[in-house]
């Protein structure tokens, strides 16, 4: 009745937080992880070159994850005092 096949899926990474979300820096791996990959098999100074790489790419996109946080921020409590709700948009940009 069921046909079942098996299939490999390769290598699964799991990243999670405790109370909120995840950190810029969860992030900015996260995405440097899908943006760069390298091999196991690699030769040491391709690896090394890779790797070094991905550590640039890590920062920018830790950088611009930071600014987007900021900014939504700033929309947000631009939002909030449009409201009339002063000390919570306080509150916020504090965050």
């Amino acid at each position: 009745m069921f046909d079942l096949s098996v299939a490999t899926v390769g290598a699964v990474n799991i990243i999670t937080s405790d109370n909120g979300g995840l950190s810029n820096d969860q992030i900015a791996e996260m995405a440097a992880n899908k943006i760069i990959y390298i091999s196991d098999d690699a030769p040491e100074p391709i690896r090394l070159q890779a790797e070094a790489f991905k550590d640039k790419v890590h920062n920018l996109v830790h950088y611009y994850v930071q600014l987007a946080r900021k900014e939504e921020r700033a929309t947000i409590c631009a939002k909030v005092r449009e409201a009339g709700q002063l000390e919570l948009a306080q509150a916020i940009g504090r965050l």
